[in-house]
């Protein structure tokens, strides 16, 4: 039976409820914003400063990039109008688009670009710098014109400076870094602008006027999205008129599957579920150890028990590639218990091992579930997993400065596909030299043989087990209600069709 907005309500506890009753805004506001759910606060507004997904979907409603890359790898003019390659496949020439400003009304000049760059190489994280480590040098030609120099051709560097997440590649105006703190303030030439933020709570942006695109201008005058980390308390917002868009879990989307009034939108995403290991620490050194880990698993189980049915078993390549490896070809990315447990005798460990698991609580409820399954699972081919649930701050602390065992992780779509196989300097052990060689001469080799390459290292990685573990690629939903005419998103889980939603 179908159940009503109010009998769906009555589900959700007075705790929720009193959190979507403390939102209101007057009837005038409500017509021209659009109010959106998040569970996960931004940790920074800086698009060079972070390696979080959740973070990255404020990013791209502000600020944009010279490209876009699209799903098919094809990319889309944003910032420069056109761009020439040399022959060598290292100097790069960029026309900026003529009329372009911030948000503030002042124009993007080659100066900000250069800027931007530079900043990046100096200041950004090394997760943000990695995608763009053949670049050596960023320079001004003309009143228009900006000239990228790579120290060697790389296949994907058109690709990531059109990440639609613009990590690393957003263009930030010179001078408004120079009297601003970008950690805590936005100024860029996207749909939207910055108004005010309440950490933890609120983020408001306005649509920028001075957006060059008529056709991608934001279709509402503000854009309000509220952190609300229990789904209990989204729904109970939505289902009160407080929020028009969720991003719901796999819970709430079966339990608003079930309201006529609402709106449910599924996706396959291209988003990997992972464990990360680290390889500086024996046995996660030992390959046989790593293969023992992973014919532990059983990927069919855990989309199952994990993502209630909504994901499929994936290798590092997600299956919306095609030209990706098949699952079956694979030696590891299968369960196999006798297996495992011969290789973990093999590694030295005929009776088992302890090991522990740093596990990004709260971040999501797959997630949770997932750590659950795979201590189960493990456990049956001997190797006992400790969970140590911690806060996004210790988790990145753990991961950014190797100081864990195995983790939970999630990749979000990448522009570059290299980048999910690409193993992490910094987080884990040395990458194994054929490994090196096979990437550098994917990175430097023709374009069209870029795929082909790539699907080389991947089965490689698989033999390895190394960089990591995938196990999963989820959906994604969204789910919206009455007020909104419809939503569009991608597999690409990116937050930019928000500008092209419309309210009745």
């Amino acid at each position: 039976m179908a159940l009503s907005f109010r009998m769906l309500a009555s589900l959700a506890t007075a705790s929720a409820l009193a959190i979507a009753a403390g939102t209101q805004v007057s009837a005038q506001d409500r017509a021209a914003t659009l109010i959106v759910a998040e569970d996960v606060v931004p940790q920074t507004f800086d698009p060079i400063q972070s390696s979080q997904i959740r973070t990255w979907y404020v990013w791209q409603l502000v600020y944009e990039g010279l490209v876009r890359a699209e799903l098919d790898g094809s990319l889309t003019p944003v910032l420069a109008s056109s761009w020439t390659i040399d022959e060598s496949g290292t100097v790069y020439d960029f026309t900026l688009r003529e009329g372009v400003s911030f948000s503030d009304g002042s124009p993007v000049t080659p100066e900000d670009v250069v800027f931007s760059f530079e900043r990046l190489k100096a200041d950004g994280l090394p997760y943000a710098q990695d995608r763009f480590k053949s670049l050596a040098s960023v320079e001004k030609v003309d009143d228009s014109t900006v000239r990228f120099t790579l120290s060697g051709p790389d296949a994907g560097f058109m690709l990531n400076l059109g990440s639609p997440f613009v990590v690393g590649s957003a263009i930030m105006k010179a001078d408004w870094v120079a009297s601003h703190d970008p950690k805590q303030e936005m100024l860029g030439t996207g749909p939207f602008a910055l108004v005010s933020y309440a950490p933890n709570s609120e983020l408001v942006l306005e649509r920028n006027e001075n957006y060059w695109d008529p056709e991608g201008a934001a279709k509402v005058e503000a854009l309000k999205i509220r952190y609300m980390p229990e789904q209990s308390a989204q729904i109970a917002a939505m289902l009160s008129g407080q929020i028009d868009l969720m991003f719901p879990s796999a819970e709430s989307m079966l339990q608003l599957q079930r309201v006529p009034e609402v709106t449910t939108v599924a996706v396959a995403s291209t988003n990997t579920v992972r464990l990360n290991i680290n390889t500086n620490l024996e046995p996660f050194s030992d390959p046989d150890f790593r293969r023992a880990m992973s014919l532990s698993l059983n990927r069919d189980e855990i989309v199952a028990g994990a993502f209630l049915g909504e994901a499929s078993p994936s290798a590092q390549i997600p299956p919306a590639y095609a030209w990706g490896p098949n699952l079956a070809d694979l030696k590891y990315q299968k369960q196999d218990i006798e297996q495992a447990k011969e290789l973990l005798a093999k590694a030295g460990y005929p009776d088992g091992i302890d090991i522990t698991l740093n596990h990004l609580a709260g971040y999501a409820s797959y997630l949770d579930r997932f750590a659950e399954i795979l201590k189960g699972q493990m456990a049956e081919a001997g190797i006992r997993v400790t969970i140590e649930a911690n806060q996004t701050a210790v988790w990145l602390d753990k991961q950014n400065t190797a100081n864990y065992e195995i983790m939970t992780n999630e990749y979000a779509f990448q522009a570059d596909p290299l980048f999910y196989l690409m193993p992490r300097p910094g987080r884990q052990g040395p990458t194994p030299p054929e490994m090196v060689d096979l990437i550098d001469a994917a990175k430097s080799g023709p374009a069209a043989d870029y795929p082909a390459a790539l699907a080389e290292i991947a089965v490689m990685q698989d033999d390895l087990v190394f960089p990591d573990i995938t196990v999963a690629s989820r959906n994604a939903w969204v789910a919206y209600t009455g007020n909104v005419v419809s939503a569009d998103p991608d597999a690409t889980i990116s937050r930019t069709f928000l500008a092209d939603v419309a309210l009745k």
